[in-house]
């Protein structure tokens, strides 16, 4: 039987016209769309996917929902100043996006919150550890809060440490990169597929940190 023909498998009334990459099966566009990291696991090479999120971002964008940026967090001067610290989050969270398959864009929205929340008492003079509930989402925390434990108490004493505002700032800047993947989708690693993106780029050649190019999201 043809995909034409054939009746989606998921709503069992309307023809199946898009291949599934998750589900190994055509199904229909409204399945496709409404279904998407929502029931659907999709995957990151997804080419519906891809044009879904688009879509998506445009309309919250038209209909006000667009996420509030800090301008100065988004400048090329901090992103150049804190590009050490910035890859070294990227690059933990990819990790353990490895190490933990159902990892998702809210589970980093937690830990990052969490972060921030923990990094705050600092400043107030007392310590706090706001350590997530879930397995997936202390493990992160964990690994994160190990990294920046680190590169705030280096071993090499000669080594440049972040001050308590700069964690901040680059947590902040981090969240609202991750605000703007659809909230209304459980299931999306929009975030998550952008930031193994960069991950994969920082291991190639590039130009002085200087000449990087602002980071925007696609």
């Amino acid at each position: 039987m043809t995909p034409s023909k054939r009746k989606c498998p998921l709503c069992e009334g309307r023809k199946a016209k898009r291949f599934c990459p998750a589900k190994q099966a055509h199904i229909c566009a409204v399945c496709c769309g409404q279904k998407r990291e929502v029931e659907i696991d999709c995957p990151a090479d997804c080419v519906y996917l891809h044009s879904g999120r688009e879509y998506e971002r445009s309309r919250r964008f038209r209909q006000g929902e667009a996420v509030q940026l800090t301008e100065r967090l988004w400048s090329r001067d901090f992103q150049a100043r804190n590009m050490e610290l910035l890859m070294g989050l990227w690059t933990t969270i990819d990790q353990s996006r490895s190490e933990f398959p159902s990892l998702v864009d809210a589970d980093v929205r937690e830990v990052l919150e969490r972060l921030a929340r923990t990094y705050r008492t600092l400043e107030g003079g007392i310590y706090y550890d706001h350590v997530p509930d879930t397995l997936t989402r202390k493990a992160l925390y964990g690994s994160l809060k190990s990294l920046l434990d680190k590169r705030r108490k280096p071993e090499d004493l000669s080594a440049s440490t972040p001050k308590t505002a700069d964690v901040l700032d680059c947590l902040q800047l981090n969240l609202e990169m991750a605000n703007r993947s659809d909230p209304s989708r459980p299931r999306s690693r929009e975030f998550l597929d952008w930031l193994s993106t960069m991950v994969s780029e920082a291991t190639k050649e590039r130009p002085p940190l200087e000449d990087s190019p602002k980071i925007v999201l696609p």
